[in-house]
């Protein structure tokens, strides 16, 4: 090429062959890195459906336990309205010196 020393366009044609060559490396790992993240993907997917299945199932038997838990703090408290009173002041003392402490 006319006007371009011939050094300075083999530094730059010896630059852009590195620069190639980098890029086919990490091609070639990002490559890899997408085969391995399709071969454990479906493995994982099924782990986690499998975990939110788990959670749901266990708040499900959470508002079931506090439903039964209030429904027989209800009952209780018409039941026995002072020892139902009783044990619910003591309940707040505790809270109180709790604060305090």
């Amino acid at each position: 090429m006319p006007g371009l020393p011939a050094l300075d366009l083999s530094k730059t044609l010896d630059s852009q062959r590195e620069q190639v060559e980098i890029y086919r490396q990490l091609l070639e790992i990002l490559a890899h890195s997408e085969q391995a993240s399709a071969a454990i993907f479906p493995e994982l997917s099924k782990s986690l459906v499998a975990h939110i299945d788990t959670l749901s199932k266990l708040k499900e038997d959470l508002h079931g336990v506090f439903s039964r838990i209030r429904a027989l703090k209800t009952h209780y408290q018409s039941e026995y309205p002072d020892a139902f009173d009783y044990v619910q002041s003591l309940h707040v003392k505790e809270l109180d010196d709790e604060d305090d402490g």
